[in-house]
């Protein structure tokens, strides 16, 4: 038996390595270059996922069975993919999140893995053989596996949670929101949910039912390569930092909300709003947000926001979107499509696709369909 790297298996595998690794120095380098925290994550993320591809690169490679001491070292850093996807999504939904002490506990249960880890592999290849067989197989690793199984499932279900609400905020505050929703992020999340979910499988297999092969684990290996080598481009090119401050503090009580205004109040407010939108048409700014707004009408946004929500049944965004489908209708005679595209960016829309999806949420048809109706009669 020899070394042979050059087996198709330990190729995909370091190609995918490869991936991660580069794209997590370039990660790096422009988070040095732009001070954006969440480049670091997803660098670390990534290089994290590529020393788990470590395992079975070199072990199809015949690398392990020519080294036996290197058992146990741990290529695999269990416990920490989760927490760098969570710190990952709250620092790119707030741009001045700040680390500290706060959020060394997460670290907690990585470091006492590593150290039985490291503790196990400086021991003996006789003793590891013996521990493997006495203890590892039958009780430690069976603990590791649900232990890191219910650490990661409860991490990704607040990092879920978080995005969801995010997206929430983002239709509440801002009337743009195509460059800084982030759609990526919530197929990665499901993504990864649905390989862990999948490695899980694996784990039980292999910790309560029958040990699986090298071969056997490699159908989930190559799973977890691909996935590392997607989250590589799509994370360098579309996870841009942007000046972003939402913080997930929980929604106010609806009584709460509900106190902000009397039912007098209420309707003045609304009053007020609808003279504004349709004497200074403030909508027809393409990244007006629910700030820009209150100063114009001079309240206070959490105010202004309710208002809305109960005024006319709206977020903010599907508000300021309605107005401008109206003011694109008002505007629409004998026009080709090109000319109906700049007729939208005049109305206060900045991208096609932002217009093309509110078009048909608020008359149930295209543009062109509406277009072509408006047109035949």
């Amino acid at each position: 038996m020899e070394i042979d790297f050059l087996n198709i298996r330990s190729i995909l595998v370091f190609i995918c390595i490869l991936q991660g690794v580069v794209f997590g120095g370039l990660l790096i380098a422009r988070f040095f270059r732009l001070r954006a925290k969440a480049d670091l994550w997803l660098a670390l993320l990534l290089i994290v996922l590529s020393a788990s591809l470590i395992t079975p690169f070199i072990g199809f490679a015949n690398v392990y069975d020519l080294n036996q001491w290197l058992t146990y070292f741990p290529f695999s850093i269990s416990y920490l993919p989760p927490v760098l996807v969570w710190f990952y999504v709250i620092s790119l939904t707030n741009s001045n999140r700040q680390f500290g002490g706060r959020d060394l506990p997460y670290l907690i249960p990585t470091a006492i893995y590593l150290i039985f880890r490291f503790a196990i592999f400086f021991q003996s290849e006789e003793w590891k053989g013996w521990f493997d067989k006495a203890f590892y197989r039958p009780i430690a690793g069976p603990v590791v596996f649900a232990t890191e199984f219910v650490w990661s499932l409860l991490l990704l279900f607040l990092a879920i949670r978080h995005y969801r609400k995010y997206r929430k905020w983002l239709n509440e505050n801002f009337s743009d929101t195509e460059k800084i929703k982030f759609d990526w992020l919530r197929n990665f999340l499901y993504t990864f949910t649905a390989i862990l979910l999948l490695g899980a499988l694996f784990d039980f297999t292999n910790s309560f039912l029958f040990r699986l092969s090298y071969i056997q684990y490699f159908y989930f290996e190559v799973i977890l390569a691909f996935t590392t080598y997607y989250l590589a481009i799509a994370g360098y090119l579309r996870s841009k930092t942007i000046d972003l401050t939402f913080s997930d503090t929980g929604e106010k009580p609806v009584e709460v909300r509900r106190s902000l205004l009397s039912e007098n109040e209420l309707e003045k407010l609304k009053e007020k709003l609808q003279t504004v939108m349709r004497d200074e048409r403030p909508y027809l700014e393409p990244t007006i947000t629910l700030t820009d707004l209150t100063r114009i009408l001079g309240v206070n946004s959490n105010v202004l926001s309710h208002a809305i929500n109960q005024g006319f049944d709206k977020n903010f965004n599907d508000f300021i979107n309605e107005y401008r489908i109206n003011e694109v209708k008002s505007k629409l005679r004998d026009m080709d499509e090109s000319t109906l595209l700049g007729i939208a960016f005049d109305s206060g829309f900045n991208s096609k696709a932002t217009f093309n999806r509110a078009f048909k949420k608020f008359t149930g048809v295209s543009p062109k369909e509406y277009q072509e109706n408006f047109a035949a009669k």
